[in-house]
C-alpha cells in the first residue's frame, strides 16, 4: 500500500528519482486499480457474470469508482456481435457530473453488429499513452489506462480522451438460444473537486455466451463517442452517476476539528428493473479491506453480502406496488462509518393507462360555440418515464360527424397535463341528443398499453326551435255571409325542443279583428262578418280556376322557452266575390330584401331578374290576369316568362351597364273580367357592374418639375386614373411600378397624390421617370400604367471644393514677375451659375502682401505681380477663395503656401569696417616657450575676430575671410571664423616672433581683410584692421570718466528730417603734467551704429545726426567712439536716448481688420462685442490710448475709453442679415496735438431663431363645394418668419380638426383636399394649422382655419317618417284640418326648399304645398266607410290614374278609392325639392276615420258549452267569449264579467279578452257543473254604454288529480362512515286519496344519488345503504326521494331528504411529500420564523385539527433546541443562535397531531425538516501548519528537476471555519527572504527559488493568510515561520546536545491554551540556543488492519514551544475522546551564530 506524502501527491517511493521512474511508477500504480474481484456462475448455464471494482487506492483516496456488470446471455449471436465503448471527450467539471449525471438506453439492430481485432482495440488512444494493457482471460476484456502523469496531476479533460476500452467476445457454447440478452452497467464515481486526483480509467465489460470464435481478421476502429452496439432487441441501460464526497468536520490532515457533526463519506447509487427475478445483482458499494458491512435497518427486499458489499434483491419488485426508491445506510465493521446507498427500481411498462372512472356522463349545450371545452379527468399511469401517460388522447367510437375532439394542455408549470373534451362544430339536440363517446390513452411503452374511458354526452336542450305548423299554409273556403264565432279549421304547431321550450300558445296578430284563435286547440273561428279583399292564386292553383277573395292572415305558435320563439303558418279563407278589384302586382326581388331588381350585366341570356306576382281579389274570370310590358324594353333585352303562380322577368340580350345602367319596365296586369280590370306598375331594373373595364389614365405621361430643396410632403402631382364600371370594380389603387429607387416619392394608394417623402439632390439625380400603376378593387383586378417625369432643378445647395485644400510651392526669388505659382481648381456640382465657379485672393493677401500676386478669377491662375525677395519676406501664407455665382453664393478657402528660395544677390558686409587692437608685449614672448609644441597656427589663440554678415541663406550665405593686405607677414586671419592671430615660425628656424616685431621698427600694423560668400561675391567695403604694439602705444583718455550720456529728440515723421544735429561732443583729456592735448586727434564712430545715423567730426568730436532719428526704429544707441592720433589710442562709450515725439498715429491690430463680427440678433444690452486692440508706437503719454466712437447708428454702442472693450448698449433693433457699419477712433495723449486713427467695424446682425412663424392672418376662412374633387388645392395659406435661413423656413401642419384626414396641406402652405367631402356630413370644419420653423430649438405657431362645405342638390327630401298615420273623427266637416306632413332635406338653401303634393288628384283629401297641411273635402261616415265594398275610381287606357282616388298597397290588401273594410284611407304623398336638378320622395298617408259609440256589443255562439277536468290546475284557461261591436276604440272595446252562477269564486274572466280561466281547484265530487251569466259591456266614455249578456254551461271531469303525500316528518338522518353496506337507513311512507290505480304508491331515488351509494325499496320505501360511505370524500347527501302513483299521467311528489355522513378520526394528517430544506444564515435573531409546515387531515372537526410540535432535534445540544414551532401555524423559528461553524445542519423531526377526542385514538405524521446554516465571513483564518521547518538542502541539485517552482520546503496551512469563499484562503509573503523562497498563494507551499551556497542559521519569514471573502469583509490573520538550516545538510559538526534525548509528558484534556507540558534543554558550548517545533504526530491504537498495529498521522501545531526557554505549552484545548491520545512532537534546536547548527528530538504527550 503506497500513501501521499508530499504536497505534489506523489506516489510513494519515487522521491529521489528521476523523472522516467516517476513516469514508470503511475503508470504501474495506475494499471493496479482495477482488479477482477471474482466470477460468479449462475443457475442457467447460459448466464454468468463478471465483477470489477477498483482496489482501494490510498494515494488517490479522493475517489472512489466502481464498476459492476451483469450480463445475461440467452441469444446465439454472430461471431460479429461485439459492444464497443469510447470516451473522447469530458465537458464538465466533477461536480458538473454530479449535477448532469447520465441515463442512456439505447437499441442496436443485428445488421449493425461488427467484429473487433484485438489488435485493433484502443487504436484511437495517442501513443505516447498506450503505457498499460491488461486483459481480462475470462471475458476476453482489454483494459488501457492512460499512465503518463500521476493520478493526482492529469488534467480532466485532456487525458480522459485518452482512457479508451475495448472488449472482445470470446468463443462460447453453440446451442445458446436466440433470446435477448441484457447487458446492465452501472458506473459509481465519488469525485472530489476537479484539482484533486482523477484516475482515468475506461472499463469495457461483455460477456456474450455462446459465440462463435472470433473470425480472424476482422477489425473494428473505436469510436470517438459513446457508442453501444448490441444484439437485437437487447438494452443497454448505462447510469454514470458521480457523488462528490461530502466534507466532513475533519481536516485535511485528518484531524477531527470543532464541528460536532460528521457527514457521511460515501455515498452509492444503483438503479434495478422492476419485475427483476429474486436475487437479481443490483450493484456494489465500495468497500474497504477487512470490513464487514450491514444494512442499518434490514430492508426485506434486498440483501447484502457482507464481505463483498454485493446487493441483491430479496423479492420481485415491483416499482408500482411497492416503492420506487430505497434510501438505505449500510454499517462497516469496527471502526464503523456509513455509506448512503440509494437504489433506484426503474419502470417497465406494465400498467396500462386508467382513468379515474370508467364511464362517465357530461352535457353541452347544444347552443355552445365551436371550440367549447370541457375538463376531463386526465388518465394516469402508475409508469413513469417513457412508459408513463403520453398525451395521445384519442376518441376511438362515438364521435358521429366529428362533432368533437380532444385537447390536450399544460398548466404553466408544465407538470400537469388536462384533457378537455372539445366541440368542433354547432350542435344540435334535435339531430342527435345524445353521443356516447369511447376515448383511449396511450402510455409510452413499447409496445404501447391503452386505457378506456366512456363518455357519455347529452345535448341539453336550448329554446333554438320555433315551433312549426303541419303546414306553411292553410285553404279554406268559407261563406262569406257565415257568422260570428264559425269555427273555421284548426291549425296544427310542433316544437323539437323540450319541456317549457316545445309548450305552445296559439295567437293572431292584433290586427286582425276578423278571427280569433284557441290558444290551446288552435281552432280558429271567425268574430265578425268577412270582408276579405282579393288575393293571388295559391301556387298549386291551376290555369284559368277562379281565384275568390280570399282573407289572408298569420296565425302565429309561440313556445315557452326563453327567450320564446315563434312560428307563424298563412291561412286563406277565399271567398266568392265579383268583379270589382283591380289586380294588384307585386315584384318579387332577389333578395326579397332589396326595393329593386338588379342584374349583372354579363348575365347570360335567361337569367332570372324578377318574378312578377298579380293579385287580383275577384273570383274566376275575374281573377284571372295576363302580364305584359307596355314600354321601357324597347331594345328586347328582357322577357316575361308565364308560370302557373307569377310571372319571371327573364334576360333576353346582351347587356352592358356602361350603355344602359337601369332599366323602367311598364307592367300592366288584365283581368278577364267583364269589363277588364288592369293594373299599372314599374319594375326598376339596375345592372349591376362587372370588372370589365381597365383604369384609364387623364394623360398617358405626366411630368412635372421640383427644386431640388424641395421639403417632404412637397406636391409633386396629381395621378388620376378611371375606370367605367362601378362599386368596388371602380376603386383605383395606385403605386409605384419602378422608378423610385431612392424612395424620394411618394404615392397615396386612394388618390393618386404624389408627394415628396425625402430630401431631392439634384446632383445624384436630376431626373426620375417613375412607372405609376392603377388597379381598379375588382376581385380579379385590371391594370393600367402610367409615366411620371419629374425634372429636378438646381439650387445652390453645394459650395465649391477645392481639389487641394492646402498646397505648397517653392520658388527662386529671382522668379521673374508673372510667373505662374499654382493652378488651383474648385469644383462646384451644381448647374449654371451656381456651380460656376470665380477665384479671389483674400483680402487679407492684399493688406499683407500689395501688389505681390494676381489671381485670375476664372482659371485660378495664381502668379506673381513684382518679383520675389527672400530677404524682405522668405514664406507667404496666401489664401485663395473659390465662390460660386448662386444666390447667396457659396465659398470655400484653399491656402498656398509658398517658400521663397534663395537666390545669391547679397555681398558679405562687415561691421564694423574698422578695429584697432593693441598687442600686448607678452604676447610677443609666446613663440620663446612655445614655439616647439606648435606645428602650426591653429593653437594660436586669436587676438580679435573680423565680423561680416550675408542676407542670403543657406549656403549663400557662407563667409570667408581673406588677408588682402599689411601685417608684414607677422599675422594670419582664419579662412571660416575671421579670428585674426600672429603667424608663428615653423620648427627649426632660427629666431621667434617676438624677435621679429621686437626688431622690427614699425609700432602699427595696418591688416586689410576681405570677406567673400560660397557665390564669390565680396564684401563691397573691406575691413581695416590696425594692431600697436602696446609698449609702443599711448593710451588715451576722454575727459568723461566712463562714458558720455546724450539725448535727443526724434525727427517727426510728418516733417522733414532736421540732420546735422549737435548731440554732444567728445573730448580727449590731457595727460597729467601735460598742457595741452596731443596733436591731430580724429575721432571716429568705430561701433553702435550700424545704419550710420550718427556722424562725428573728426577733429572735434562732434557728433551730430546723419540719418532721420526715428525712436520707434530704435530708442537707445550705444556708441563706440575711438580717439586715435599717431600711435596714441582711447575708446569711449556714448550712450545716445532718443525722446520721443507724438509722430505716430495708435494702429489698429491687423488682426482686427480682418472679417467681420457677428452679434446675435438677441443679444443681452451690455454684452461684449469686440475688443479693440490698438497699438501706438511712441511712449509715455504719446502712446496712452483712448477709444471712442465716431460713428455709432442709434447709439447702438458703447465703447470703454480705456480697455477698448465695444458693448451693446441698445437692443438690438436690425433685420438679421444687416452689417452695421461701426467707427472706431482711437487717440493717443499727445500734446499739443493728439494723434488718431478711425476704424470701421463691421457687425453682422446674425439671425437666431427668436420669432415664432406668424401667419399673414389671424384666422382663415374659405368655403369649398362638396363636389370639390380630391388633390385639388383650394387654398394658399401663408406664414412669414423675420429669422433668416433655416430658423426662417417654415412647414406647414394640419395638428387639430383633421381627424377624418379630410384635409392636406403641402409644405408651401397650399391646402388640398384628401379624401371626399359630403356637407350634409359635416357643413364646417375648424382647421388648426400650425406652422414651424426648422430652428434649434423650432418655433411655431398656430392658426384656425375654418372650412365651409357649400351645398350642392346631391340629396333627395327624405320623409320624416316612412309613412304617416292621421285621424279625424266621422262627420266633420269639409276643410278639417287633418295632419301636417314632414320632410327634410340635408341640402339648405334653394335645394332643400320643399313642394308638397299628392301623387293623383284626390276627391277626398287636399295638401298645402308649402306647408304639407292635409284636410278634408267632404265629411266622412266611418261605418260607411268600413261597409264599403268598392270605391269611384276610374282608370284610363292607358293605366294612368286619371281621376282623383286612393292608392292601393298591395301589403294592406286595400282596393282603389276608399279602403274597403276599413276605416282609413290611404294616400301617396310626394315632396320635391326645389335644386336645378330636382329630387323627390314619396310616403304613404293613412288617414284613419275615428268612431262613435252607437253599435252595442254582439256575442257570437251564444250560449256555450264547456267541459273541464278537476284536475285542472289553477289558471287553466276553460274558454273564450266572443263578441263583436262595430264601433271602434274605446267605443268597440268590450269587456266582459261573470254576473251570475259564480258563488264559490271558481272561475274568474279577464274582462278584456273575454278568457274564462280556473280561479280555485275544481272537485268533480263536490260539484259536477257550473251555469255562469256573463255580461259584455263596451267601453264608450262619451254618452251611454251598450251591453249584452249570455250564459256558459261548465261540465267538470274526473281524473287523477291527487298525488301521494309522504306521512312522515323526518327530512334527514345521520350515519357513520364506517356503517356496514346493507345497512336500512329509513323506510318512508306516502297515502294518495285517489281510488284504483291512481292510489297505488311507488318509491324511486330521483336526485342526488352520488356513485349509486344508496338503494330504495320501491314497493316497501325502505332506504338501504348500496356503496360505502367516506366523509373526507362526500360530507352529506341530499337525495330526491319520489313518490308516484299509477294514474295517467302518473302523479308523484318528491321530498329532499339529507343523508348526513358523520365523521370518524380514519385519516391521519400528512405533509407534503416533497423534501422541506431551508437555508438561513447563522447569526440570524432569535425568534425569527424559517419555514411555515403545513398539514392537511381530511378529517373534520377535530378530527382535521392539527397541532405541530418538534419531537426530535438532531444534533442535540445543552441547553435545548435551537428550533421552536408554532404549534397551530406550524411556523418554525429560532429558540437559539446559530452559528454554522458549531453546527451547520438541522434535522427537525416534527409531528403533526390531529386532536381527536377520546375514545378514538389521535393519529399524527412525522417529517424531516432540514435546515442549513449559511456561512457568514465571522472567522478569520487561523494557521494550524508549523510554524517552522527544516531546509532540505542536500537534495536540492537532484530533487529541482522533478518541480517547476522549486525545492518544497513546506506547506503551511490555515484553517477558516466559515465556507465558500468565507472559507478559502490565500497566503502572502509579507516580509522575509523573498528572493529565497516563493509562497505559492492557493497551495501555501513554501519552496526554495535556488541553491543556497552558504546558508545562514535560519532564515524568518512574515506571512499573511486570508480569506476570500468580499473586499469589504475580507478577514486575515499573520504568522512567522522559521526556516531552520540543519547542520546535516550543512556539513557542519554536530548541533547542541539535549539534556534528554527523548522526553515524554501528560497534560489533561480540556486544559487552556498555554498550559505548560514540560521544558526541553540543549547546549553547545555556550551558544545560544533557541528551540523549534518542527512536526507533530499522532498515535492511535484504535485505528488499524489488524490487532497490535498503531496508526501515524500528522496532525495540527496542537503544541507550541518558547524558543528561548525551551517550554513545551498546548495551542489548543486538546479533547481525548474526539482524537488520539498519544502525540510526538519533533523539537529542533539551534545554535546561534557561525555556521548551522541544529539538533533534534522528540517529545510524547501522553
Amino acid at each position: 500500500m503506497t500513501r501521499c506524502r508530499n504536497a505534489k501527491y506523489l506516489p510513494a517511493g519515487v522521491e529521489g528519482k528521476n523523472k522516467r521512474d516517476v513516469q514508470n511508477k503511475c503508470e504501474q500504480e495506475a494499471v493496479e486499480l482495477v482488479t477482477r474481484t471474482r466470477d460468479v456462475k449462475k443457475s442457467s448455464e447460459n448466464t454468468s457474470a463478471c465483477i470489477y471494482s477498483m482496489k482501494n487506492q490510498p494515494n488517490c483516496n479522493d475517489i472512489f469508482i466502481s464498476v459492476s456488470a451483469t450480463i445475461d446471455c440467452n441469444q446465439k449471436s454472430s461471431a460479429n456481435n461485439i459492444t464497443k465503448i469510447s470516451v473522447n471527450d469530458v465537458r464538465c467539471s466533477a461536480e458538473e457530473v454530479v449535477e448532469r449525471g447520465a441515463h442512456v438506453v439505447m437499441k442496436r439492430d443485428a445488421a449493425k453488429m461488427r467484429t473487433i481485432a484485438p489488435s485493433m482495440c484502443c487504436t484511437n488512444a495517442p501513443t505516447a499513452n498506450r503505457k498499460e494493457i491488461t486483459r481480462d482471460e475470462g471475458t476476453n476484456a482489454v483494459f488501457l489506462v492512460s499512465g503518463n502523469k500521476d493520478c493526482k496531476q492529469m488534467n480532466a479533460r485532456k487525458h480522459l480522451a485518452s482512457a479508451m476500452l475495448c472488449v472482445t467476445p470470446t468463443a462460447t457454447n453453440d446451442n445458446a438460444t436466440k433470446q435477448s440478452s441484457m447487458l446492465w452497467w452501472q458506473l459509481n464515481l465519488d469525485l472530489s473537486k476537479m484539482r484533486w486526483p482523477l484516475i482515468y480509467l475506461a472499463l469495457a465489460l461483455l460477456m456474450l455466451c455462446n459465440i462463435p470464435t472470433l473470425i480472424a481478421g476482422q477489425h473494428q476502429s473505436l469510436s470517438t463517442s459513446y457508442n453501444t452496439v448490441l444484439a437485437p432487441n437487447t438494452i443497454a441501460h448505462y447510469s454514470v452517476l458521480a457523488f462528490p464526497r461530502r466534507r466532513s468536520s475533519a481536516g485535511a490532515d485528518g484531524v477531527t476539528g470543532l464541528m460536532q457533526s460528521r457527514a457521511v463519506d460515501t455515498s452509492a447509487q444503483f438503479e434495478v428493473l422492476e419485475g427483476q427475478p429474486r436475487g437479481t445483482v443490483v450493484g456494489f458499494i465500495p468497500t474497504k479491506p477487512n470490513f464487514t458491512y450491514r444494512f442499518n435497518e434490514p430492508p426485506r427486499e434486498f440483501m447484502l453480502d457482507q464481505v463483498t458489499g454485493e446487493i441483491k434483491t430479496n423479492v420481485v419488485l415491483d416499482r408500482e406496488g411497492m416503492r420506487e426508491r430505497y434510501d438505505l445506510v449500510v454499517l462497516s465493521s469496527q471502526p464503523t462509518y456509513p455509506i448512503e446507498v440509494r437504489i433506484l427500481v426503474l419502470d417497465v411498462n406494465d400498467n396500462a393507462p386508467e382513468f379515474p372512472e370508467p364511464s362517465i356522463a357530461v352535457s353541452f349545450s347544444e347552443s355552445a360555440a365551436t371550440g367549447t371545452r370541457l375538463l376531463l379527468d386526465a388518465a394516469t399511469d402508475r409508469d413513469i418515464g417513457v412508459n408513463s401517460i403520453t398525451e395521445d388522447y384519442r376518441i376511438v367510437d362515438g364521435n358521429v360527424d366529428d362533432k368533437f375532439r380532444l385537447a390536450v394542455t399544460t398548466n404553466p408549470s408544465g407538470d400537469v397535463s388536462y384533457l378537455h373534451l372539445e366541440t368542433t362544430g354547432n350542435l344540435d339536440r334535435e339531430s342527435c341528443g345524445f353521443y356516447q363517446l369511447n376515448i383511449s390513452a396511450r402510455d409510452g411503452g413499447e409496445p404501447p398499453k391503452y386505457g378506456y374511458l366512456l363518455v357519455n354526452v347529452t345535448i341539453v336542450d336550448v329554446n333554438d326551435n320555433p315551433p312549426i305548423f303541419d303546414h306553411s299554409d292553410y285553404i279554406v273556403s268559407l261563406n262569406e255571409s257565415v257568422p260570428p264565432g264559425t269555427p273555421v279549421l284548426q291549425v296544427m304547431a310542433s316544437d323539437n325542443d323540450l319541456g317549457d321550450n316545445a309548450k305552445i300558445t296559439y295567437y293572431l296578430a292584433d290586427t286582425e279583428q276578423q278571427f280569433t284563435v284557441d290558444p290551446e286547440t288552435g281552432v280558429i273561428s271567425t268574430t265578425e262578418l268577412l270582408t276579405c279583399p282579393q288575393q293571388n292564386c295559391q301556387t298549386f292553383a291551376r290555369p284559368g280556376a277562379s281565384c275568390p277573395k280570399s282573407c289572408v292572415f298569420t296565425v302565429f305558435a309561440r313556445d315557452h322557452g326563453s327567450p320564446r320563439q315563434d312560428g307563424r303558418t298563412y291561412v286563406t279563407v277565399n271567398l266568392v266575390d265579383t268583379n270589382d278589384h283591380d289586380p294588384v302586382i307585386r315584384f318579387q326581388y332577389f333578395p326579397p330584401t332589396g326595393t329593386y331588381a338588379t342584374v349583372d350585366e354579363n348575365a347570360v341570356n335567361g337569367s332570372v331578374v324578377a318574378a312578377v306576382s298579380v293579385v287580383d281579389m275577384d273570383e274566376g274570370l275575374n281573377g284571372e290576369t295576363s302580364l305584359r310590358i307596355i314600354s321601357g324594353n324597347e331594345l328586347g333585352h328582357f322577357r316575361l316568362e308565364r308560370t302557373p303562380s307569377f310571372d319571371i322577368v327573364r334576360v333576353n340580350g346582351v347587356l352592358d351597364r356602361e350603355e344602359i345602367g337601369k332599366y323602367n319596365l311598364t307592367v300592366v296586369a288584365i283581368d278577364r273580367g267583364t269589363p277588364a280590370r288592369t293594373a299599372t306598375a314599374h319594375l326598376i331594373i339596375h345592372v349591376n357592374d362587372v370588372n370589365d373595364h381597365e383604369p384609364v389614365f387623364e394623360k398617358s405621361e405626366y411630368s412635372a418639375v421640383l427644386s431640388e430643396l424641395a421639403p417632404p410632403g412637397t406636391y409633386v402631382a396629381s395621378i388620376t386614373a378611371t375606370d367605367e364600371d362601378t362599386g368596388v370594380n371602380a376603386f383605383i389603387y395606385y403605386d409605384f411600378v419602378s422608378g423610385n429607387t431612392k424612395q424620394w416619392f411618394a404615392i397615396d394608394p386612394a388618390s393618386g397624390l404624389i408627394t415628396t417623402q425625402a430630401a431631392l439632390d439634384r446632383e445624384v439625380e436630376d431626373s426620375v421617370e417613375l412607372s405609376i400603376s392603377a388597379r381598379d378593387g375588382g376581385p380579379n383586378p385590371k391594370w393600367a400604367y402610367t409615366q411620371l417625369k419629374v425634372t429636378i432643378l438646381d439650387e445652390n445647395d453645394e459650395a465649391p471644393q477645392f481639389q487641394q485644400q492646402k498646397i505648397n510651392v517653392s520658388l527662386s526669388e529671382n522668379t521673374p514677375a508673372q510667373t505662374l505659382i499654382a493652378m488651383l481648381t474648385a469644383a462646384d456640382h451644381d448647374q449654371g451659375t451656381n456651380g460656376s465657379v470665380t477665384y479671389t485672393l483674400a483680402s487679407s493677401v492684399q493688406r499683407k502682401y500689395p501688389q505681390q500676386f494676381a489671381l485670375d478669377a476664372l482659371t485660378g491662375q495664381l502668379t506673381t505681380r513684382s518679383a520675389l525677395d527672400r530677404e524682405t519676406i522668405a514664406n507667404y501664407e496666401i489664401f485663395v477663395i473659390a465662390r460660386d455665382q448662386g444666390a447667396p453664393p457659396q465659398s470655400a478657402t484653399a491656402t498656398v503656401y509658398l517658400s521663397v528660395e534663395d537666390v545669391n544677390d547679397n555681398s558679405p558686409v562687415f561691421y564694423p569696417s574698422h578695429y584697432f587692437y593693441a598687442l600686448p608685449d607678452e604676447t610677443t614672448s609666446i613663440g620663446d616657450t612655445t614655439t616647439n609644441n606648435l606645428s602650426n597656427n591653429n593653437n594660436q589663440q586669436p587676438l580679435l575676430k573680423v565680423t561680416a554678415s550675408d542676407r542670403d541663406a543657406g549656403d549663400n550665405a557662407l563667409i570667408t575671410y581673406q588677408l588682402e593686405s599689411g601685417g608684414d607677414g607677422h599675422f594670419a586671419v582664419d579662412t571660416w571664423s575671421g579670428a585674426i592671430t600672429l603667424r608663428t615660425l615653423t620648427p627649426g628656424s632660427s629666431g621667434g616672433i617676438s624677435a621679429d616685431i621686437r626688431q622690427s621698427p614699425k609700432a602699427l600694423y595696418k591688416l586689410k581683410i576681405s570677406a567673400k560668400d560660397r557665390g564669390e561675391r565680396r564684401s563691397e567695403q573691406d575691413a581695416y584692421v590696425e594692431i600697436v604694439l602696446q609698449s609702443k602705444m599711448e593710451l588715451l583718455e576722454f575727459d568723461s570718466y566712463g562714458s558720455y550720456e546724450f539725448q535727443i529728440v526724434e525727427d517727426h515723421e510728418q516733417r522733414e528730417a532736421a540732420l546735422g544735429r549737435e548731440l554732444g561732443r567728445v573730448q580727449v583729456k590731457s595727460h597729467a603734467g601735460k598742457a595741452t592735448l596731443p596733436p591731430n586727434i580724429e575721432y571716429s564712430i568705430m561701433y553702435g551704429d550700424v545704419d550710420e545715423n550718427f556722424t562725428i567730426d573728426r577733429r572735434t568730436g562732434r557728433i551730430r545726426t546723419a540719418r532721420r532719428i526715428d525712436r520707434e526704429a530704435q530708442a537707445q544707441y550705444q556708441l563706440s567712439i575711438v580717439a586715435r592720433t599717431g600711435l596714441a589710442f582711447g575708446k569711449c562709450v556714448v550712450n545716445v536716448a532718443i525722446a520721443d515725439l507724438n509722430d505716430n498715429a495708435p494702429i489698429f491690430a491687423a488682426i482686427d481688420r480682418d472679417g467681420e463680427i457677428q452679434l446675435a440678433e438677441n443679444a443681452a444690452v451690455g454684452q461684449e462685442v469686440y475688443l479693440s486692440r490698438a497699438r501706438d508706437r511712441d511712449s509715455g503719454m504719446n502712446s496712452r490710448i483712448t477709444y471712442t466712437l465716431t460713428y455709432n447708428p442709434d447709439e447702438q454702442f458703447r465703447i470703454s475709453e480705456t480697455t477698448g472693450v465695444l458693448q451693446l448698449q441698445r437692443p438690438v433693433r436690425s433685420a438679421p442679415g444687416t452689417l452695421l457699419h461701426v467707427e472706431l477712433m482711437a487717440t493717443d495723449g499727445g500734446a499739443p496735438t493728439p494723434l488718431s486713427t478711425r476704424h470701421t467695424l463691421e457687425v453682422l446682425i446674425v439671425d437666431v431663431n427668436d420669432h415664432t412663424p406668424v401667419f399673414d392672418h389671424t384666422s382663415y376662412e374659405t368655403s369649398l363645394r362638396e363636389s370639390t374633387k380630391m388633390k385639388r388645392v383650394f387654398f394658399a395659406l401663408a406664414a412669414s418668419d423675420a429669422d433668416l435661413g433655416a430658423n426662417g423656413r417654415i412647414s406647414y401642419e394640419i395638428i387639430e380638426g383633421n381627424v377624418e384626414q379630410k384635409f392636406g396641406v403641402f409644405p408651401d402652405g397650399y391646402l388640398f383636399v384628401r379624401a371626399a367631402l359630403d356637407r350634409e356630413d359635416r357643413d364646417y370644419y375648424a382647421l388648426t394649422v400650425a406652422c414651424r420653423d426648422n430652428g434649434e430649438p423650432a418655433r411655431s405657431s398656430t392658426v384656425p382655419v375654418i372650412i365651409h362645405v357649400i351645398d350642392e342638390n346631391d340629396n333627395a327630401p327624405q320623409f320624416t317618417n316612412s309613412t304617416f298615420t292621421f285621424s279625424i273623427a266621422e262627420n266633420e266637416p269639409a276643410d278639417s284640418f287633418v295632419g301636417k306632413l314632414t320632410a327634410s332635406d340635408r341640402d339648405i338653401g334653394r335645394n332643400a326648399e320643399l313642394i308638397y303634393t299628392l301623387a293623383t288628384q284626390e276627391r277626398d283629401f287636399t295638401v298645402d304645398m308649402r306647408n304639407g297641411f292635409i284636410k278634408t273635402l267632404h265629411p266622412f261616415d266611418r261605418e260607411e266607410l268600413v261597409q264599403r265594398h268598392s270605391g269611384s275610381a276610374s282608370v284610363g287606357n292607358n293605366g294612368a290614374v286619371g281621376t282623383l282616388k286612393s292608392v292601393q298597397t298591395a301589403q294592406s290588401g286595400v282596393g282603389e278609392g276608399i279602403n274597403n273594410g276599413n276605416n282609413y284611407i290611404l294616400l301617396e304623398a310626394i315632396v320635391s325639392d326645389n335644386g336645378v336638378q330636382r329630387l323627390h320622395d314619396k310616403v304613404k298617408v293613412k288617414i284613419i276615420i275615428t268612431d262613435i259609440n252607437d253599435n252595442e256589443p254582439q256575442f257570437v255562439r251564444a250560449p256555450y258549452h264547456v267541459q273541464i277536468s278537476e284536475g285542472s290546475s289553477v289558471g287553466t284557461q276553460v274558454m273564450r267569449v266572443y263578441s263583436v261591436d262595430a264601433d271602434e276604440g274605446l267605443n268597440g272595446d268590450v269587456y266582459y264579467s261573470i254576473v251570475d252562477g259564480n258563488t264559490a269564486e271558481r272561475f274568474t274572466m279577464d274582462d278584456a279578452t273575454g278568457q274564462l280561466s280556473l280561479a280555485r281547484a275544481l272537485d268533480r265530487e263536490q260539484q259536477s257543473s257550473y251555469k255562469l251569466t256573463v255580461i259584455a259591456r263596451d267601453a264608450a266614455l262619451k254618452g251611454q254604454q251598450l251591453s249584452s249578456s249570455t250564459s256558459i254551461t261548465i261540465e267538470v271531469l274526473d281524473e287523477n288529480d291527487v298525488a301521494p303525500e309522504f306521512a312522515q316528518t323526518a327530512s334527514e338522518v345521520s350515519v357513520l362512515e364506517t356503517s356496514a353496506i346493507g345497512t336500512e337507513l329509513m323506510r318512508f311512507r306516502a297515502t294518495d286519496s285517489d281510488l284504483g290505480i291512481n292510489s297505488q304508491v311507488t318509491f324511486s331515488i330521483t336526485a342526488g344519488n352520488r356513485k349509486d351509494t344508496f338503494h330504495i325499496d320501491a314497493i316497501s320505501g325502505s332506504l338501504y345503504l348500496h356503496k360505502s360511505l367516506d366523509y373526507e370524500e362526500t360530507t352529506a347527501y341530499n337525495l330526491n326521494i319520489t313518490a308516484s302513483d299509477g294514474g295517467t299521467p302518473r302523479l308523484s311528489n318528491t321530498i329532499i331528504f339529507t343523508v348526513n355522513v358523520v365523521d370518524e378520526n380514519d385519516n391521519p394528517p400528512s405533509f407534503p411529500n416533497t423534501a422541506i430544506v431551508r437555508q438561513i444564515k447563522e447569526g440570524i435573531a432569535v425568534k425569527t420564523p424559517i419555514v411555515t409546515i403545513t398539514a392537511e387531515d381530511p378529517d373534520s372537526g377535530l378530527n382535521g385539527k392539527v397541532t405541530y410540535a418538534i419531537v426530535k432535534q438532531d444534533p442535540e445540544q445543552p441547553g435545548g433546541r435551537h428550533f421552536g414551532i408554532n404549534t397551530m401555524t406550524g411556523v418554525i423559528h429560532t429558540l437559539r443562535e446559530i452559528d454554522r461553524e458549531t453546527i451547520d445542519t438541522f434535522r427537525l423531526t416534527v409531528v403533526a397531531t390531529d386532536q381527536a377526542a377520546t375514545p378514538e385514538p389521535q393519529l399524527y405524521a412525522e417529517k424531516l425538516v432540514t435546515v442549513i446554516v449559511e456561512d457568514i465571513n465571522d472567522n478569520a483564518p487561523n494557521f494550524v501548519s508549523m510554524n517552522a521547518a527544516i531546509l532540505p538542502m542536500q537534495t536540492a541539485a537532484a530533487q529541482s528537476l522533478h518541480y517547476r517552482d522549486g525545492l518544497p520546503v513546506m506547506h503551511v496551512h490555515a484553517r477558516d471555519a466559515d465556507s465558500s469563499s468565507n472559507g478559502l484562503v490565500t497566503y502572502e509573503m509579507v516580509s522575509g527572504n523573498t528572493d529565497l523562497f516563493k509562497l505559492h498563494r492557493n497551495t501555501g507551499a513554501i519552496t526554495l527559488r535556488r541553491v543556497i551556497e552558504q546558508p545562514e542559521v535560519r532564515y524568518q519569514l512574515a506571512l499573511k493568510a486570508s480569506d476570500e471573502a468580499v473586499q469589504s469583509e475580507r478577514k486575515s490573520t499573520d504568522a512567522y515561520i522559521t526556516i531552520i538550516t540543519a547542520s546535516t545538510l550543512a556539513g557542519t559538526s554536530s548541533g547542541p546536545a539535549f539534556d534528554q534525548r527523548e522526553q515524554s509528558g501528560s497534560v489533561y484534556e480540556n486544559e487552556p491554551i498555554g498550559t505548560s507540558i514540560l521544558t526541553v534543554s540543549a547546549r553547545l558550548n555556550g551558544a545560544e540556543v533557541e528551540y523549534y517545533v518542527t512536526n507533530v504526530t499522532a498515535i492511535d491504537a484504535s485505528v488499524g488492519s489488524s490487532a497490535g498495529t498503531k496508526k501515524v498521522q500528522q496532525v495540527d501545531r496542537l503544541f507550541d514551544i518558547d524558543t528561548k526557554l525551551g517550554i513545551l505549552s498546548t495551542a489548543k484545548e486538546l479533547d481525548r475522546e474526539a482524537g488520539p491520545d498519544t502525540y510526538v512532537v519533533e523539537v529542533y534546536a539551534i545554535a546561534l551564530g557561525g555556521a548551522p547548527r541544529t539538533t533534534s528530538t522528540k517529545v510524547r504527550r501522553y
